[in-house]
């Protein structure tokens, strides 16, 4: 499966200095292998206009777009798939809504809901916060260990790890076992976008090929 070769996925960063289109293509430069879209605070008809954009960028460089939480809207805009959390739309009627070629992505945050995520049909789990992160302020930090002990059962579907990851740290994740990493402000909202995403996605590569 195309996922298991995933190494950085990009979700979009609610900042006034650069256009939710500007991220996505400087991310998709320098090497996103996903990119999802999130915000929570604009109005569906933004929030649509914005989702085709961002799919037609992604379709233009050949990465993989998907949407957060927003079932409707990744049907409408044919999006590649949606990451849906704990308390989302259950994950059995998003595949009804997407059907059986769209990604989903499930939020587990703990080993007990990771192991009942292998129970759903879903794709990969985004599993954290690893770190400390200030984009979810009321994520709870659940450090590597929890995350080594995961991948000890979730051999055939990937995890990708996120919260607080960045260049620094990106590598102690990998070792521990994910399959790739989600980062938000590490990339798109970074300065130099396409730079931190070639160097995040070039340390994964790196400790996979040494592997």
């Amino acid at each position: 499966m195309f996922l298991k070769k995933i190494k950085l996925l990009c979700i979009t960063s609610n900042r006034t200095d650069v256009s939710y289109q500007q991220q996505v293509e400087q991310a998709c430069l320098g090497g996103a292998d996903i990119i999802q879209f999130r915000d929570n605070t604009i109005c569906d008809g933004d929030f649509l206009k914005i989702a085709f954009d961002l799919k037609n960028i992604c379709k233009k460089y050949n990465v993989l777009f998907t949407v957060n939480n927003r079932v409707d809207i990744a049907a409408a805009v044919d999006a590649d798939g949606v990451h849906i959390g704990q308390k989302d739309l259950p994950v059995e009627y998003a595949r009804k809504i997407l059907g059986d070629s769209k990604i989903i992505g499930l939020s587990a945050s703990t080993y007990e809901q990771a192991k009942e995520s292998l129970t759903k049909d879903i794709n990969y789990i985004g599993h954290g916060a690893i770190f400390s992160t200030q984009t979810k302020q009321d994520a709870v930090t659940r450090g590597l260990s929890v995350l080594k002990d995961i991948k000890k059962f979730c051999k055939d579907i990937p995890v990708i790890a996120i919260g607080g990851i960045d260049k620094t740290n990106v590598a102690d994740v990998i070792r521990a076992g994910a399959n790739g990493v989600a980062v938000v402000k590490a990339v798109c909202g970074a300065e130099n976008i396409k730079k931190e995403a070639e160097q995040i996605k070039e340390i994964i590569r790196n400790i996979r090929t040494n592997k």
